[in-house]
């Protein structure tokens, strides 16, 4: 930790720090819990700038007049399928971005997450989708910058605590640079769910191989299902150990739930995207559709200039501010954490297995047959056949 900001509640780990330090002298650790802090080496040269750049301490500068809201979903049913929602991610980038635009957002590395650039709209599919984990940002901010003072364009996607982290290290706003922030449950303990997977693995009898959250299936509105995939079968799971202990605030890092500030509308993003909650109450006419929808907010000129572009892609319909936090409360209010969150942890660095076994429930497990591969392919098919002939014949 840095001598200005020595206590965990007040680090998120955006990295501005790591990233800023001229002479490289500052590292992001993980501590017991797979959190990643900074540390500082013996060659510090005291120049400050780190401290300049943290968001610790700082008020918050982002506005909150003028935002405006839309509940979309993308037209590109393959889009769709990809996103966690309604697919607001990848039809920003489509809107915004040239082929020579840097997009950095967060990707998988096995059961780890960290930020990574790719080049253009057609590189992104590995960070659509959900990562309920805490992510390393690594050297991204500064690929970023050099990308920027090249005079191209730059998107970056992360949770409202990164984006404040690199518009403070970038220093001042540029319109080559287009922030999404995300409204955010909390960063997930990585260690916390590199254990549940082996724990997930031992309940099957086999390893699991690859993970997905917020699995879309025809019953896609129960929101925090699981995709489990092992070497012989394809499983979805409702409520997993690690999401039950991710939703209830216990896996979370200390900067996150009561000591987040950035559960506020005053957002640092250009644009601010998540899953649009309560659809079929704010909107009735939308009850029982198929498919879920994203929230987007647009916070500042740049974004909602994109935002009123969007509907040449997306199904939109806007709505205010006021419903978004009705249903999604973490968007503009503060909310407590858990009181039994350090005895969980506490627990979890003596005994991990255990820990998990005592601060979950039994998952339930939904093997994916033939039968019921067929039943969700099928409908899809017919309907993109149908839809080909209709084009065919306009």
């Amino acid at each position: 930790m840095l001598e200005f900001n020595p206590l965990k509640s007040g680090c998120t780990g955006c990295a501005a720090c790591y990233s800023v330090c001229p002479v490289r002298c500052i590292s992001m650790c993980a501590d017991e819990e797979g959190f990643l802090y900074p540390e500082v080496s013996d060659a510090c040269i005291g120049c400050g700038r780190c401290e300049e750049v943290c968001p610790h301490g700082k008020p918050n500068p982002y506005g909150e007049n003028g935002k405006k809201v839309l509940a979309a979903v993308s037209k590109d049913k393959n889009i769709w399928r990809r996103s966690a929602s309604g697919g607001a991610f990848s039809e920003i980038v489509r809107h915004w971005a040239d082929d020579e635009t840097l997009i950095v957002g967060a990707v998988w590395d096995g059961f780890w997450v960290h930020h990574l650039g790719v080049m253009g709209f057609n590189a992104i599919a590995p960070l659509c989708k959900s990562k309920y984990l805490s992510s390393a940002i690594e050297d991204t901010f500064l690929e970023i910058s050099r990308h920027l003072k090249a005079g191209r364009r730059a998107i970056f996607c992360g949770c409202p605590c990164q984006v404040d982290g690199l518009r403070r290290y970038i220093g001042k706003d540029n319109d080559s640079l287009l922030c999404i922030d995300l409204i955010c449950h909390g960063q997930g303990s990585p260690y916390v769910f590199e254990e549940c997977m082996k724990y997930v693995g031992e309940v099957l009898g086999e390893n699991v191989k690859e993970y997905g959250f917020r699995a879309k299936r025809r019953n896609h509105e129960k929101d925090y299902m699981s995709k489990i995939v092992t070497g012989r079968r394809t499983l979805y799971v409702v409520n997993d150990p690690y999401v039950q202990l991710f939703l209830s605030q216990n896996a979370l890092r200390p900067s996150c739930a009561e000591n987040c500030r950035y559960r506020d509308v005053r957002r640092p993003g250009d644009l601010t995207i998540a899953d649009f909650k309560g659809l079929a109450k704010v909107f009735p006419e939308l009850t029982g559709t198929k498919r879920n929808y994203s929230t987007i907010v647009s916070n500042t000129p740049k974004g909602e200039r994109i935002l009123e572009s969007l509907g040449d892609t997306m199904e939109v319909k806007e709505c205010d501010v006021e419903s978004v936090i009705r249903y999604n409360a973490l968007f503009g209010r503060q909310a407590p954490g858990s009181e039994g969150r350090d005895v969980f942890f506490s627990d979890f660095r003596k005994d991990p297995r255990e820990a998990i076994v005592t601060w979950t429930s039994h998952m339930l497990l939904r093997r994916y047959s033939l039968k019921q591969r067929i039943k969700d392919v099928v409908p899809s098919a017919v309907i993109r056949i149908l839809y080909e002939i209709k084009e065919y014949f306009r």
